[in-house]
């Protein structure tokens, strides 16, 4: 996933993860569609990508800040093979957002949201590929992250990766959408965690589906 990653996994995520201190509950951004979510005739969703974006998270965090928009002018200047990737994956825009934990639990400190929009469930898929996510297949080839077993019953294209840290990362393509999910390990097995998230938010995407 380019995309993120989108654009670049490590540029992205250096940017958009360093760890905010929890706050009091911030107002989390509004979908701007009304649900269900609009989908075309070809089977491609029409919404903004923050429609998108986490929802709901049990209580146990809270949204760092209303999150930030990552147009393609954003891609062409993180990715040096910008205007290509945009062209030939036909990407339209993105959202991030940083979750921060509110409480002492197990699980990650932060969790970091990207959602990209494109424009075919064809072109998302290419955010996978290794033409166009170079940054991740060359750090899993060179064995710097290593490449984790598929989510049972995901029920989408996904990648599922870990570094040496144990930092995971989800990147996973649904009709048009790339998700990316990722948070520091602190030690501890994040994989269930990660997993269970994907699968719980990809089914609260298909059911807001017409």
């Amino acid at each position: 996933m380019k995309t993120l990653f989108s654009f670049v996994i490590f540029s992205l995520f250096l940017a958009a993860c360093s760890p905010a201190a929890a706050t009091a509950p911030v107002t989390a951004p509004q979908p701007t569609q009304q649900t269900p979510f609009p989908i075309s005739a070809e089977g491609n969703f029409t919404g903004s990508p923050q429609d998108f974006i986490l929802h709901e998270l049990g209580g146990l965090y809270l949204v760092a800040d209303a999150g930030t928009g990552t147009p393609n002018s954003h891609t062409l200047e993180v990715r040096p093979d910008g205007q290509a990737y945009i062209e030939a994956t036909g990407r339209l825009d993105g959202w991030q957002i940083q979750f921060n934990r509110s409480a002492e639990g197990d699980a990650p400190a932060f969790i970091v949201n990207v959602v990209n929009i494109y424009s075919s469930h064809e072109g998302a898929l290419l955010v996978l590929s290794r033409d166009w996510h170079q940054d991740v297949w060359t750090k899993i080839d060179g064995g710097e992250l290593t490449l984790l077993p598929e989510i049972p019953g995901l029920g989408a294209d996904h990648l599922i990766w870990s570094d040496a840290a144990g930092t995971i990362g989800v990147e996973m393509v649904y009709r048009n959408l790339y998700i990316f999910f990722t948070g520091p390990s602190e030690g501890v097995d994040q994989y269930g965690f990660f997993a269970n998230l994907a699968r719980q938010h990809l089914a609260w995407i298909q059911a807001q589906e017409p």
